[in-house]
């Protein structure tokens, strides 16, 4: 019986570091694991040097497939199309660029071997500078109060799944980050593994005030998606609730004082916003009846994972006591 096959997906994006390097550290990763393996890049957008460094590359025992994404695709649209052209039984991702040791390949693989469905790694010990450090802690506590999930290191690139797994998260816009968090919550077993932070990594890193307004939205996606994805009436039918009530409570209370004849209710702005929170929270409640009713006839889209544990145990026979 020959050995599983084994697909290294790498997305090429941004400023893509020496990608002959990195394909020569990521094969002889892969030659210590003893499985046969195939490469698969994927280019969002153009990358002219990229595209010529990656066919120089030898053919040898592994075959290295191209593909070109239109630009502007983002790195979820390219991995998920990784991950549906992708032959083997397991699947590791890489980055273009180095974060750490690609000998962390091998040890992917032993935790895949081992039962895991996911292998996330993280950068161990993290050589970069405090402000790095700093921004890194922030964004993952906020990830593990809101969907209730501890990882370390989300951003490190270099991940492992199995073929169901890859299959089953349908990556959109900016969850390529949230991968684990994601197979965790469709009930897959992750598993994270320490590895060793490469020199090239240790570079000051600091973003615009837009993209950290956008890392804030992706958190409330992953919020939504990892404890209402299924039941999104319960997210917005809260919001619609307090905010009804309280539209309520304003209302009722200047209605009141009018019928004591205190004062007229055409002067008082309070009353519109008493109104609009009425109005706000009957569309919030709507909203979550929508969502309730894709999710209801689109349910078969998404079924749950089901792991077969094996024949139950036969019950011991009653043993007659003795007089």
């Amino acid at each position: 019986m020959s050995a599983p096959l084994l697909s290294i997906v790498c997305v090429v994006r941004g400023r893509p570091g020496d990608l002959g390097a990195i394909h020569r550290d990521a094969l002889a990763a892969v030659d210590r694991t003893g499985l046969r393996a195939e490469f698969l890049y994927l280019l969002d957008g153009s990358h002219p040097e990229a595209g010529r460094a990656l066919r120089a590359l030898p053919v040898g025992a592994a075959p290295v497939r191209i593909f070109r994404l239109s630009g502007g695709s983002g790195e979820a649209a390219a991995l998920q199309l990784g991950f549906e052209r992708a032959e083997g039984s397991w699947i590791v991702t890489i980055p273009c660029r180095y974060q750490v040791d690609l000998e962390a390949v091998v040890r992917v693989v032993d935790a895949l071997r081992a039962g895991a469905d996911v292998v996330a790694t993280r950068r161990e010990p993290r050589r970069d500078p405090f402000l790095n450090r700093l921004q890194s802690r922030v964004f993952h506590a906020a990830v593990r109060t809101l969907s209730g999930r501890t990882f370390h290191d989300l951003t490190c690139g270099v991940r492992g799944l199995t073929g169901e797994a890859a299959l089953a998260l349908q990556l959109y816009g900016n969850l390529h980050r949230f991968v684990p968090v994601l197979a965790a919550r469709r009930g897959f077993r992750v598993a994270e593994i320490p590895a060793v932070q490469r020199a090239e990594d240790r570079g000051l890193r600091l973003f615009g005030p837009g993209v950290y307004a956008q890392r804030a939205m992706d958190l409330v996606t992953v919020l939504f998606l990892a404890r209402f994805g299924r039941r999104p009436l319960h997210f917005f039918g809260l919001i619609g609730l307090a905010s009804g009530l309280l539209g309520l409570a304003i209302t009722a209370s200047l209605a009141v004082r009018r019928l004591l004849g205190e004062f007229p209710l055409t002067d008082r702005p309070l009353m519109v916003l008493g109104l609009l929170l009425i109005v706000l929270g009957v569309q919030m409640a709507s909203i979550g009846l929508i969502g309730e009713s894709i999710l209801f006839f689109a349910a078969r889209r998404e079924s749950p994972r089901i792991v077969e544990d094996g024949p139950a145990a036969s019950a011991p026979e009653p043993v007659e006591e003795k007089a």
